[in-house]
């Protein structure tokens, strides 16, 4: 029974982190039962024990962004980010994190949209949601501690930040990865940061 579990999560990572690849190499359009049996060389008929649709193969796929996104490896939040310099470290870091998994995350978001399914649109966006929340948690105590404008409304705030970042995840990708996106990220923070801060440098 073990074994069969262990084969089972073992399966659907195989099927989900395909799935990933088709989605940002091709689209959601692309991603097909057909398709990800030939990416993985699981038979289609195996990947339907799994998943009844593709639309349960995206679902499980905001999942994983979920993951990547509010868990401390997305997004440190051993910081304290009571000073400048930890808040900034904590968007720097996080941006590392976009940079190694080649914005996967935020790509999977805007091809989940262009899908055009209320229910995986409705989930997407609770992840969303849940992603800006924690932004404005991380500003709020920079608020308490003076690092933050406390004139700043924490939530239109967390709400650009996002912005910023799936836009130029979405430059980056559409480019081909053809420039340097942390330079640009430092670029497009300096503004963000001079907005927010108590202090701008």
């Amino acid at each position: 029974m073990v074994q069969k579990r262990s084969s089972t999560t073992v399966r659907k990572k195989q099927i989900i982190d395909a799935a990933r690849k088709l989605i940002t190499r091709y689209g959601s359009e692309h991603v097909t039962v057909r398709r990800i049996a030939k990416e993985t060389g699981i038979s289609e008929g195996a990947i339907y024990k799994h998943f009844k649709s593709k639309r349960d193969v995206l679902s499980l796929l905001i999942d994983d962004v979920e993951k990547a996104l509010l868990s401390e490896e997305g997004f440190v939040l051993t910081e304290d980010c009571r000073t400048q310099e930890a808040l900034e470290n904590a968007f720097i870091n996080h941006m590392s994190h976009i940079i190694e998994r080649r914005g996967i995350s935020f790509q999977v978001i805007a091809e989940i949209v262009s899908f055009g399914d209320s229910k995986l649109n409705k989930k997407a966006y609770e992840v969303i949601d849940g992603y800006t929340t924690m932004i404005a948690e991380m500003l709020r105590r920079g608020v308490d501690s003076g690092t933050v404008r406390a004139d700043v409304d924490l939530d239109a705030a967390a709400g650009l930040f996002f912005c910023l970042t799936q836009g130029l995840v979405n430059t980056w990708t559409l480019s081909q990865y053809g420039f340097d996106l942390r330079e640009k990220y430092n670029s497009l923070w300096g503004v963000f940061r001079n907005v927010v801060l108590q202090h701008p440098r």
